[in-house]
């Protein structure tokens, strides 16, 4: 068994282009061996079987090692789309939905661990690391969430402006107030979609939205919470005229 640390090629795709940073012997009746990595980085294990006839295989598993959270958090604001994108006040669509978005709050990174990493040659004795059924390909896919935000949890809560009975929980209660509904997150487009068809949410009303961002490790490194009222009011523009300026030619309303 060998440990690789992988380092960049002159194709830019990371290779095993130095010696192990661990060989072992193992005998089947052991069946494993503890390595400690001592930087963070994209390390590769390589398993090569024998036989008594001196025939031999050989395996690959590609992993990521980093003891840090997988970003960092900026003082971006996490805010409602919108016309105005403002973040204090926010509408919904036909569909009572609305949607906000968190694009530039969480910045990976070592996205260095994304990159692609250079397959063996094909080998009938050899199995690389395979990605879906194409022999030979390793994308950022097959380890998951190298870098950023790799999961986000959304929850939603209604504060009413009015005196009057609150709308009915139907989720668990965190800090501030009951939970109304989970929100549908977006890694992607780095957005949040909060279904309010059903509630009993009035202008005024307040919504306070609850992100809970984690990196590959699974561990929870930052929360964010977002609050901002609903606003459906239209203007209503009964009456406009349009009046020449005779000076430049164009129209005043």
């Amino acid at each position: 068994m060998e440990v690789y640390f992988l380092r960049p090629g002159s194709s830019g795709a990371l290779e095993q282009i130095a010696t192990p940073e661990i060989r072992a012997t193992v005998t089947p009746e052991l069946n494993n061996f503890h390595f400690t990595p001592t930087k963070a980085g994209v390390y590769a294990i390589v398993v090569t079987a024998y036989d008594a006839a001196g025939n031999s295989a050989r395996a690959r598993k590609i992993f990521n090692y980093d003891d840090k959270p997988g970003f960092q958090e900026t003082d971006e604001p996490v805010r409602f789309s919108g016309p105005q994108n403002n973040s204090l006040f926010f509408t919904t669509d036909s569909e009572r939905k609305a949607t906000l978005t968190w694009a530039g709050r969480f910045i990976p990174k070592n996205e260095e661990f994304s990159r692609r990493v250079e397959a063996w040659p094909i080998d009938q004795n050899t199995i690389d690391d395979v990605y879906a059924n194409t022999f030979g390909l390793r994308s950022i896919s097959a380890i998951n969430g190298p870098v950023g935000v790799n999961s986000m949890s959304c929850v939603f809560r209604i504060e009413s402006s009015s005196t009057g009975d609150q709308p009915e929980v139907d989720d668990g209660t965190p800090e501030g107030g009951a939970v109304l509904r989970n929100c549908s997150t977006d890694l992607e487009s780095q957005t949040a979609t909060l279904e309010l068809a059903g509630l009993s949410i009035r202008n005024g009303d307040t919504v306070v939205v609850t992100l809970n961002a984690s990196d590959y490790s699974e561990n929870t490194f930052s929360t964010v919470t977002a609050k901002a009222t609903l606003d459906e009011t239209r203007p209503d523009v009964s009456v406009h005229e349009f009046v020449p300026n005779r000076d430049d030619g164009d129209y005043s309303l």
